[in-house]
Parts: structure tokens; C-alpha cells; sequence
């Protein structure tokens, strides 16, 4: 049930709906819409980032723990690259690269794994010695403990709130409608 100002203009029927119109709600309309469902109704309670999208810090890395984490990180800065080719809304895309510092042992280890997935996934990563990161970032005070870095210099940042409308921008393009001021107070699931 969805209750708002355009409850009348709302489908009787659609293949999907998704409820949120934060980031990932958009980006599963975007996505679902790309796919070829014709049939994607996304419904916001208020405005499109009014949720915890607003406040995110929009880091985008492409290098994570697994196999499978780095390839859905890399999608991710592919897709947020071209987005703004595609819908001719800006993203804030600000590519700055990434540094983590290690201190211990353990997390240079961490750094060295990530590293080797990174090579296995064409993601550019560096690990430094604690010179290398100090010339890196002039403005580190370089610690007793600093044992190293791994440096990805293809990372960056983006704007939560333009990504959000860039997708959202994309899935009607695509063929999505989006209802604003719509909030979904229950859902009833029916038989099959």
C-alpha cells in the first residue's frame, strides 16, 4: 500500500517495484531498467537522497577483500565513470587515488593480499616501503610503527546526491517511473 500526493497517478499493476529512492533503490531501478524490464516502478517517501544517501562519503575503491568484491567494486567505478557521459548529469567524479597506511604487521599482510588480488584483477595497486608513503603524503608524520602502504591511484570520489540523481535520471530514460512523496505503509503479499 503506498500512500502520497500521486496515488492516483500510480500503476494498478507493474512487474517490480522498489521501495527507496536512496543510491541502491535507484541503482536497482537503473539496473533493472537496463536489464530490459519494462515494468519498474520506484516509489520515495520523500525526495530522492532524503535518506542516509545524503550523508554518505562517497568514497569509490575498486580494491576489496575477495575476488568478487573487487569485480563489483571495479562495475561500480566503471559505471559511475560513464554515468555522466550517458544521462549528462554530473556525478562529482574526482579520481584521487587511495592510500592505506599500515602500523602493524598484520595489516601490511592484509596490504600484501590485497595487492595480489589486485594484480589478478587488473587494479592498479602499489605497495610502498615507509619512505615511499612519506614522499607520497608530504603532510604524514611518519610514525615509528609505519611499516608500509598499498596505494591505488585509480581511487577516488564521487557525490552521493548527483550519482543518485544521475540514476535515477538514467532509469527514466530507460524506461522507469519514479513516484516522489510516496510512502509504502504495508505490503501485502497475494497467491501465486
Amino acid at each position: 500500500r503506498a500512500v502520497g500526493q500521486l496515488m492516483a497517478s500510480l500503476p494498478d499493476r507493474c512487474e517490480v517495484v522498489v521501495v527507496g529512492g536512496g543510491v541502491i533503490g535507484v541503482s536497482v531501478a537503473y539496473h533493472l531498467a537496463e536489464a530490459g524490464i519494462q515494468d519498474v516502478v520506484l516509489l520515495e517517501r520523500k525526495e530522492l537522497t532524503s535518506g542516509t544517501t545524503w550523508h554518505a562519503a562517497g568514497l569509490v575503491g575498486q580494491l576489496r577483500t575477495s575476488i568478487n568484491m573487487t569485480q563489483l567494486a571495479r562495475y561500480t567505478s566503471q559505471l559511475y565513470r560513464g554515468l555522466e557521459e550517458e544521462t549528462g548529469q554530473s556525478i562529482g567524479w574526482h579520481k584521487c587515488g587511495q592510500l592505506r597506511i599500515a602500523e602493524s604487521a598484520d595489516r601490511m599482510d592484509e596490504y600484501l593480499n590485497y595487492a595480489s588480488i589486485a594484480q589478478t584483477q587488473g587494479v592498479r595497486a602499489e605497495i610502498l616501503n615507509p619512505e615511499q608513503t612519506v614522499d607520497l603524503w608530504p603532510l604524514m608524520q611518519r610514525s615509528l610503527n609505519l611499516l608500509g602502504a598499498v596505494y591505488n591511484p585509480d581511487d577516488g570520489h564521487i557525490a552521493p546526491a548527483d550519482v543518485t540523481q544521475a540514476l535515477a535520471k538514467g532509469a527514466k530514460q530507460l524506461g522507469a517511473n519514479i513516484y516522489l512523496h510516496t510512502e509504502v505503509s504495508s505490503i501485502d503479499m497475494l497467491p501465486s
